[in-house]
């Protein structure tokens, strides 16, 4: 991930210029964390132009996401 830097949408969570990554405390039949990976390999590294939008989705995803596993963020 190119240039991360600590996003807001969760407690453990970094954004980049093509991607993002972001993980919560989370008990499952398949482990204790969940962790969502976004990676835009199309995205030049050094594009700056996508940030906002991949921490957009993820703002979105990530907590409905959480949600439907039935953990919370």
């Amino acid at each position: 991930m190119s240039q991360p830097q600590k996003a807001a949408f969760a407690p453990r969570a970094i954004t980049g210029t093509d991607g993002a990554i972001a993980t919560t405390p989370c008990k499952t039949r398949g482990g204790r964390y969940f962790t969502l990976t976004l990676q835009l390999p199309q995205v030049r590294p050094g594009d700056r132009g996508r940030r906002a939008d991949i921490e957009a989705f993820m703002r979105a995803y990530f907590p409905a996401t959480v949600a439907t596993l039935g953990c919370g963020t």
